[in-house]
């Protein structure tokens, strides 16, 4: 049950309720993190809207959640407490506040996903400068739907969205507190907005062709694009590196210290699809 009853916007008011035990070995002490994993319980979510999550969701989507929470420090993967699957995002999923709202569930610790995220495969997606590649998992072709309990694979999509709510509780040191981190902001974020502007200036400081919400002009998801590249591959991570004025010092600051997925035995994705970018008639015409 959602705390004081169901709320209009988004709830989780009446879902069904897996638990997910994320364990890991810390200066020789086993550490557990409990998830609760929360899905209508039948055939439509509390906004009507179809959902197929309760006849389709088992171990694999749990082992999707935990591999994907397996590659960020301790103190990241602690923030998230939840993950809703009910459809209610447009696209992937959504981690950000509907700025506080009273009407709303989201409360800087809850994730809320679509199904297709573990039912469609990685493809193209249309951002506000371009297009971009959505890896919905670390392997092409193939879904995080219908996967054994044991399998590797986990959902880079996913890290995009925790990393939401790690700018919060980790960067900004507040759940509550939605600014961009510094190093993540773009034009709508200074003096004078985006207006006017060409898109080669409008895309500067973007790390992918995703890096505003649709809603705000804002770097929010410039920042969560960055938060994906630093734990997806070692490939993104270089990427990072090349990239002026980019996040790396903060994400490496924030990393505690922790090994690269890949240099501790965890997934990796060789190559990288670069964004098509609006200034250059979507073509992949930056360094990343």
């Amino acid at each position: 049950m959602d705390p004081g009853g169901p709320r209009k916007i988004f709830s989780y008011h009446g879902y069904k309720v897996w638990k997910l035990r994320v364990q890991r070995e810390i200066d020789d002490v086993q550490r557990t993190h409990c998830i609760r994993v929360l899905f209508p319980p039948g055939k439509k979510n509390n906004e009507g809207k179809s959902s197929r999550v309760a006849e389709r969701i088992d171990d694999g989507w749990l082992r999707a959640i935990e591999n994907t929470l397996q590659r960020l420090p301790w103190r990241h993967l602690q923030v998230v407490q939840r993950v809703v699957i009910d459809n209610r995002p447009k696209e992937h999923g959504i981690g950000p506040f509907d700025r506080r709202s009273p009407n709303d569930a989201r409360d800087g610790h809850t994730l809320w996903l679509h199904e297709r995220l573990f039912t469609e495969p990685n493809h193209w997606a249309t951002g506000n400068h371009g297009r971009y590649w959505s890896y919905h998992t670390d392997k092409e072709g193939q879904t995080l739907d219908d996967l054994p309990p044991d399998h590797p694979r986990y959902s880079p999509v996913l890290l995009h969205e925790i990393g939401h709510l790690i700018a919060y509780s980790v960067v900004n040191r507040n759940p509550g507190n939605e600014a961009v981190p510094a190093c993540a902001k773009v034009c709508g974020d200074r003096p004078g907005g985006c207006r006017g502007m060409i898109a080669k200036v409008r895309e500067e400081g973007c790390i992918s062709a995703y890096c505003m919400p649709f809603q705000f002009e804002t770097g929010t998801e410039n920042w969560a694009e960055m938060y994906r590249f630093f734990y997806q591959s070692k490939a993104t991570r270089e990427l990072l590196a090349r990239a002026g004025g980019a996040c790396l010092a903060t994400l490496e600051q924030i990393n505690e210290g922790l090994a690269a997925p890949w240099e501790r035995g965890l997934g990796d994705i060789e190559s990288f699809r670069r964004s098509l970018w609006a200034s250059c008639n979507e073509q992949p015409c930056k360094g990343w």
